[in-house]
């Protein structure tokens, strides 16, 4: 049977003739790939959702950080925090918010330390059908954490 030529991509010297061979890379990236749910995604990272940037930052680490399929972060609070630029109290406090939203869900844990991933319904690491069967057994998160806060400056007592 017959192999099919394989494509070389090449330039040409149009002076000279020379060929030169370009190299290519197997694949854009590297390592693993996560599905990212595009609406939910848009819809934490909005005012509205009441999510501080610290929290929706933290989020976003854990989205990234899973490396192995619906697999929990196995770092403890301080290593994570010092990678985030947080103290470890201040990023306890965050994923505090963000497990009670069911953004982050606890998966297991050594001693007092407990491990967290994102929820299949933000972030997935697999084909859509495993991704499919990973929703059936979670409530979806809660998009709308809590009020937005106001922005504006208020008046001290003194300055009314």
């Amino acid at each position: 049977m017959a192999r099919e030529a394989a494509q070389v991509l090449a330039l040409v010297n149009q002076e000279t003739g020379e060929v030169k061979e370009l190299p290519r890379a197997p694949y854009a990236f590297d390592g693993q790939h996560i599905n990212v749910g595009i609406r939910k995604g848009r819809e934490l990272a909005s005012g509205a959702s009441g999510l501080t940037d610290r929290e929706f930052r933290v989020a976003v680490w854990y989205w990234f950080a899973t490396e192995e399929s619906q697999g929990a972060v196995q770092r403890t609070q301080s290593e994570i925090a010092v990678e985030l630029g947080m103290s470890a109290d201040a990023l306890g406090r965050v994923i505090k918010v963000l497990n009670k939203s069911r953004i982050l869900l606890e998966d297991g844990g050594v001693g007092r330390t407990k491990f967290y991933r994102c929820t299949p319904y933000l972030a997935f690491i697999g084909s859509g059908f495993a991704h499919r069967e990973a929703v059936k057994d979670w409530n979806p998160p809660q998009t709308k954490v809590r009020a937005p806060r106001s922005r504006q400056r208020t008046k001290k007592k003194d300055e009314s």
